[in-house]
Order: C-alpha cells, then structure tokens, then sequence
C-alpha cells in the first residue's frame, strides 16, 4: 500500500501544506484541519495514516531527512581506494556537492525547517543520522583511521555542526551563493578528496566530492 500512488500523492500533499502553513504559524499552533484544509484533504484521509498531528510530523521531518541524504550519502567502495572490500553497501560516505544541490533544490522548504527555526527537531533528526553515519564509517574503517582515543561522538560533533552551521548561514542569507561554491567552501575546510587512500585515512574521509 505504501508504494500506491494515490497514498504517495496524499501524503506528498498533505506535506507541501505542512511547510507551507510553517512559514505562518509556529508549529505547536498548527493543527490537523488546517493541515488537511490547506492539502485538500479530508481529515478522514488524514486520519487514516496517522494517529495524530505528532506522528505526522514525525513521519513528514523523517521524510525530508530521508529525501536530503537519499542521494548524498554513498556507498564508500566507490570511494576508498586500495582495500579489498567484503561487501558493497557496508558503509556510506557523505558527497558535500550532492548534499549542497539536494538542499537547493528543495531551497525554500529547508529555509523554513532549518533556518528559520520553526522545526528545531528537524536540525537534530539531520544532525543524529549525519552523526550515525559517520560514526559507523569509522568503525567500519576502524583499523585503518587513527582517532588517538578521542570519542567518536566527540570528534563527529564538530564536523556535523559545522556543515549544518554553514547551511543555516547559506539559507537564512537567502542563498546568495550558488551550492557549487558553498559546496567548494566546505570541501576546503573539511579537507575533502576525490579518492580515499585505505594508507591514509583520517575521519574528514567521511566527506567526499
């Protein structure tokens, strides 16, 4: 049921309306119809994939965290030079250029959920899943990147909030960059490589072109 078109162009509605309805009102004071008004939707409809406003908006910022890293996270085999790889799909690497391009395609719905501070949870969600996936390419990797003891928690915070830091820049000043240049501006501090040397991995490896 979840691959029905009709449920896809319910949902994908009712969505739209939801950041549409954000740049208004605060989301503690949207409510259910309101939603469904602005979507065109019966709150039977509604209703009928979600037991209430907070599991839809759960759903919804799952979803747009989901759409941003979909196509920006990649699998490192492709990346990771000189290391016989068990298994693709063992691990992903973070593409800064994909990652720039996905939010400026969807540039006015991430203003609304990151910058503009309307949906703080999204932040963490995006901040969490960029935070797991890192984490889990140094322990993949684990033998071959040096941490000297450091957490790994530790460590990735800084990294993570910094890209996110220059995203919510980048949108709350209207973008006036173009996402190749912000995406060449974190690429510079992030040390960023093409190829990844299995002889000379640090944790920054994480994020490729």
């Amino acid at each position: 049921m979840k691959d029905d078109p009709r449920i896809i162009k319910t949902l994908g509605k009712l969505q739209r309306a939801f950041v549409l309805l954000l740049k208004t009102y605060d989301v503690d004071d949207i409510n259910v119809r309101q939603i469904s008004d602005e979507a065109g939707v019966t709150r039977g409809a509604f209703y009928s994939h979600f037991s209430d406003k907070n599991a839809f908006v759960t759903f919804t910022m799952n979803g747009l965290v989901d759409s941003l890293l979909k196509t920006a996270l990649k699998d490192s085999v492709d990346y990771v030079e000189e290391l016989n790889h068990e298994n693709a799909h063992e691990t992903d690497v973070l593409s800064v250029s994909k990652f720039f391009n996905n939010i400026a395609d969807e540039y006015q719905t991430y203003t609304v959920v990151m910058s503009s501070g309307k949906l703080p949870d999204f932040t963490v969600a995006l901040k969490q899943r960029l935070s797991v996936a890192m984490k889990d390419f140094a322990e993949y990797y684990d033998d071959k990147i040096n941490l000297e003891g450091f957490p790994i928690d530790v460590l990735s915070s800084y990294y993570v909030d910094g890209l996110i830091g220059m995203v919510n820049l980048w949108l709350s000043d209207g973008m006036v960059y173009t996402p190749h240049y912000m995406a060449s501006a974190a690429k510079l501090v992030l040390g960023n490589k093409n190829q990844i040397d299995s002889s000379n991995m640090v944790l920054p490896d994480f994020f490729v072109d």
